[in-house]
């Protein structure tokens, strides 16, 4: 075993958690690993030179800057002599982030070089170049894998790598095509989300002939085995999700393909499943009344409407009462009961809140939210594409599909920096460079979305770990409030750089003409109050910042009203995984579930103690699974009422919870405004899930 290895597992040797064994397996993993193998060079333009000459950093990217202007970025990254706070922090960087020799055995890049690199390549101007290099390197926010890992290389893989395709609709081309489009994307890292809710039921008419349609398992299937045969040459696997409405004919049958116990033949093993969910559906759930699931080419024969342009909970009943569409009865209850019983078995399926995402949707006039992606966190309206056989190209339909251009702040530098609205202004521009940098030709509806809507998700990670440092409980009235402040910052520094984008470069989204962004609708919540601390706690967190007040929400709306936006979307909070420990910041906004995490990596164990974990933080870093989940939906909510698309919300729960209670997570979540549910995670208690049992 690596001599930083095992340091870093002394970290939880005996009975007690030391840090300070983390602290020595960094200083030893530098002085015995990164340092040894990195290769030197004599000065910055011999790196350059050599690094662009052997096709590893983008010549073009410093063809629009001079030596001088290179030479600053690069000085400055290097001037805050930055440090990791933990050895998985940097294990991790240099593991997937740095570049490395083609043989893999020394490294080509120091952290300061990868932050510089992504500086330049993702900003317009050397000055932008300089203040996006005080932000990645100062860590006030990082980007999404993908962008991080890939900006300012020559030959290397996409910018974004989250996609939402609403192609496969009810017709044979589209869904070939679909399948064509998902290989496409899997094979460069994508993990797609992909709505079915289009297709014909199992057991519905084709040309004619009743009772022969294979129905939505037919194309999971080969979905499923297209992510399987489509990865990333064998690296990793491909993802993907497919999101199918409670109210189609197949639901049951595609959720049970998500069970344990079914058949080999019939399991959906790679893909990923999520359910869309109605008011009407929840309304029935609550009366214990039965609900009718319909069957989509029969709705189509009779309304010439696809089952996603519906709008079940006003059109329901009389949808119902018309004895021409096909439909089956079932108990609501039931059916939600089954979603209980399957999230407790497989973590699946997700859940999207239809009538939340759409009662909260900026742009109806631009389609209805009917599905998510594989994390569950982005909520945009989509339109299905529709595609013709060969040599009748020309008659072919391009909707609107979905790329995710995401980035994360980190909570506590951007409190402790002491101005969030320089940081925000700093990670929206990043996303719009990425948006307009981001081409994906090869589906061409996700193209059109991205150029024509340019939206962008700009997330946070760390707030258990903040809320820990600050002697403040998860979920507490305090903590609440402290979301509630910090989100609404956030907006309105989003949105006020989107429009200044707009004024400055004249590019104003599609659509936001006759939006609630243009009506002023959608910013009604900030003229009625201002969201500023009201316990002494929360507001001395806050000293030193600048929060907008209505008055400065009132001129924002009228400049944008003046301006427009550049982006149909400005706000997701995504679930931060590996860049989380790069930022030494606990996951997203979600709980931690150790106060000590393991994790198994190419058969050797690594630590990692919470940012600040010591005797006097350790009592404010409960863990998930021992809460309350109504506490974690709270701090949800108080987030979801400022982000305008969505948040990946998992629930931690013991392995002996009940389906009636996760089924009253369910509706105290929907009650709440939350818009969709990511994985329900189980927990199985061991002696040696113990952490105080751990040797």
């Amino acid at each position: 075993m690596e001599p930083w290895i095992e340091l870093n597992n002394k970290v939880l040797s005996g009975t007690q958690v030391n840090t300070r064994h983390d602290v020595d397996a960094l200083q030893v993993y530098f002085q015995q690993k990164v340092n040894p193998n990195t290769v030197f060079f004599h000065d910055l333009t011999e790196k350059i030179r050599y690094l662009t000459e052997h096709g590893v950093w983008d010549a073009a990217v410093f063809g629009r800057y001079t030596p001088q202007e290179v030479k600053a970025v690069f000085e400055k990254a290097y001037s805050y002599r930055f440090r990791f706070r933990s050895f998985m922090g940097a294990y991790k960087f240099y593991s997937e982030y740095a570049t490395m020799t083609p043989d893999r055995t020394r490294w080509l890049e120091r952290y300061e070089d990868r932050m510089a690199v992504t500086a330049l390549a993702r900003a317009d101007t050397a000055d932008d170049a300089l203040e996006l290099v005080h932000h990645l390197v100062t860590q006030t926010f990082t980007p999404a894998t993908p962008t991080l890992m890939n900006s300012g290389k020559a030959n290397t893989g996409r910018l974004v790598s989250c996609f939402l395709l609403q192609d496969c609709t009810d017709n044979l081309d589209s869904i070939t095509k679909t399948l064509s489009f998902v290989a496409e994307l899997s094979k460069g890292g994508g993990g797609i989300g992909v709505d079915v809710s289009n297709l014909r039921a199992r057991g519905e008419s084709l040309r004619g002939i009743q009772n022969v349609t294979k129905g939505v398992m037919g194309v999971a299937k080969m979905l499923d085995n297209m992510l399987r045969y489509a990865d990333q040459a064998g690296q990793r696997p491909g993802a993907g999700a497919i999101y199918l409405s409670v109210m189609h004919a197949d639901f049951q049958d595609t959720l049970n393909a998500k069970k344990i116990a079914t058949d080999e033949d019939a399991r959906l093993k790679t893909l990923s499943m999520g359910a869309t969910v109605p008011d009407i559906f929840l309304e029935k759930v609550r009366a214990g009344e039965d609900i009718y699931q319909f069957y989509p080419h029969s709705l189509w024969q009779e309304t010439g409407r696809d089952f996603t342009n519906i709008d079940w909970t006003r059109e329901y009943q009389t949808l119902a009462d018309n004895p021409r569409i096909r439909k089956k009865r079932v108990s609501a209850r039931r059916v939600l009961e089954d979603i209980a019983i399957t999230q407790g078995e497989s973590g699946y399926p997700y859940l999207l809140f239809e009538g939340n995402a759409n009662r909260a949707n900026p742009l109806p006039e631009v389609g209805r939210i009917t599905m998510s992606n594989l994390c569950s966190e982005i909520l945009q309206p989509t339109r299905p594409s529709t595609f013709h056989a060969y040599g009748q190209e020309h008659r072919d339909q391009i909707g609107l599909d979905v790329s995710c251009n995401l980035a994360s702040l980190v909570i506590e530098q951007t409190i402790r920096g002491g101005d969030l609205g320089r940081a925000v202004r700093a990670a929206v521009k990043l996303l719009d460079n990425v948006a307009r940098s981001t081409s994906i030709h090869e589906v061409p509806a996700v193209k059109k979305a991205n150029d024509q809507m340019r939206s962008v998700g700009l997330g946070a990670m760390g707030l258990h770990s903040f809320l820990a440092a600050s002697g403040l409980t998860y979920g507490s009235p305090e903590a609440l409030e402290f979301v509630d402040v910090y989100f609404a910052a956030v907006h309105y520094h989003a949105r006020r750089t989107s429009m200044e984008i707009a004024r400055d470069t004249g590019f104003v989204f599609e659509g936001f003409q006759g939006s609630r962004y243009h009506s002023g609708e959608h910013f009604a919540p900030y003229l009625e109050r201002d969201h500023v601390p009201h316990t002494p706690e929360v507001a001395a967190l806050f000293t030193g910042h600048t929060l907008p007040t209505r008055e400065d929400w009132a001129q924002l709306v009228q400049d944008i009203r003046t301006h427009g936006l550049a982006h149909s979307f400005v706000m997701a909070v995504a679930p931060t995984g590996s860049i989380s420990y790069v930022s030494h910041a606990s996951a997203s906004i979600m709980p931690i579930t150790e106060k000590v995490e393991t994790r198994t990596s190419n058969k050797a164990r690594t630590i990692y103690p919470m940012p600040h974990l010591d005797e006097t933080t350790e009592w404010y870093y409960e863990e998930a699974y021992d809460m309350d989940q109504r506490r974690v939906l709270d701090t949800v909510a108080a987030a979801q009422r400022h982000v305008d698309q969505g948040i990946s919300c998992t629930l931690f729960v013991p392995a002996t919870v009940t389906t009636r209670t996760l089924q009253g997570y369910y509706l105290y979540a929907y009650r709440l405004g939350i818009k969709t549910l990511y994985y329900t995670r189980l927990r199985k208690t061991s002696v040696q899930d113990c952490l105080s049992c751990v040797v």
